[in-house]
């Protein structure tokens, strides 16, 4: 009788253990399974670089780590399906909004280390010119301000703006002069682009890029200047919700409430939100391509 109980006790604390055992090398499996594998967190990559006109030279986005892709020419996207347009065209200016951002959250970390030091007076000449540099580009004087406009917003508002100004890539503008946003050229030195109609008998001239990056980090260059985003960047350093920043966008357009009602539905009916999360793949330090990027 005592045999057989202890040997009921056995085998009831076996199957305890057994399935002890079990959940824990499920645990470990699933966790396995949703970390990065370490080798390719740290993995860095290179800049490619796309020239072509095909449509399907544009590279796939399958992963919210998305590659560095530098777009320098937009193909015909008018003549496939609308569905099929719409995703080609994410999938072309996604690589350069995450390289945009990317250079403008480096700008930011590299004036908060040169304040710091200037503060500390470890700061070199360098370091002194470059924040003056940053100011005078931001026309302020205080090193807070230069953060304040160092401060870029969700990449479901740039991907969305660009829809709208571009015709899903579609304009003649986007197409011959990479400029997705419709950005206006007031310098006759610059590279630009005439457009087909004039305002008060005045000629109308766009600016003209060598990539699609180049026009991103122009777009976000405006945001950043013009008084008409003001309160826009003011709500920015107080919220990543898109839903809540894009009625202080309604300067972008002459449209303006009818702008943002447009931005929101572009926003919702795509899904553009779930890109917030993407992020771009480490690139190398040493890559020339990126490093001209950065200057």
């Amino acid at each position: 009788m005592i045999n057989d109980t202890i040997n009921t006790f056995v085998d009831f604390l076996s199957r305890k253990t057994l399935i002890a055992i079990l959940i824990v090398i499920a645990i470990g499996v699933i966790i396995h399974l949703i970390q990065p594998l370490p080798e390719l967190e740290n993995h860095t990559v290179s800049v490619l670089v796309c020239n072509s006109t095909n449509v399907d030279s544009i590279m796939e986005v399958n992963d919210s780590l998305v590659m560095p892709v530098l777009y320098q020419k937009v193909p015909n996207l008018k003549d496939i399906h609308y569905k099929e347009r719409m995703q080609k065209f994410i999938d072309m200016m996604l690589p350069s909004v995450l390289m945009a951002k990317e250079k403008i959250v480096q700008e930011r970390y590299r004036v908060l280390e040169v304040d710091a030091a200037l503060r500390a007076g470890m700061g070199s000449r360098r370091d002194s010119l470059y924040l003056v540099k940053m100011k005078n580009k931001f026309k302020t004087d205080k090193t807070s301000e230069v953060l304040r406009r160092l401060h870029p917003h969700p990449v479901s508002i740039v991907l969305a703006q660009a829809a709208i100004e571009s015709g899903w890539g579609t304009s003649r503008f986007c197409r011959e002069a990479n400029n997705v946003y419709g950005i206006w050229s007031y310098n006759t030195e610059e590279k630009r682009i005439r457009a087909g109609e004039s305002r008060n008998g005045k000629n109308i001239y766009l600016r003209k890029y060598d990539s699609i990056f180049e026009s991103i980090y122009d777009y976000y260059q405006t945001i950043a200047k013009a008084n008409a985003y003001k309160q826009f960047r003011e709500v920015r350093l107080q919220t990543d919700n898109p839903y809540r920043l894009i009625w202080y966008l309604s300067n972008y357009s002459e449209k303006r409430y009818e702008y943002v009602r447009a931005l929101r539905n572009v926003i919702e009916f795509n899904n553009l939100h779930k890109y917030d999360d993407y992020r771009l793949a480490p690139i190398r330090e040493e890559d020339e391509i990126w490093q001209s990027l950065l200057q």
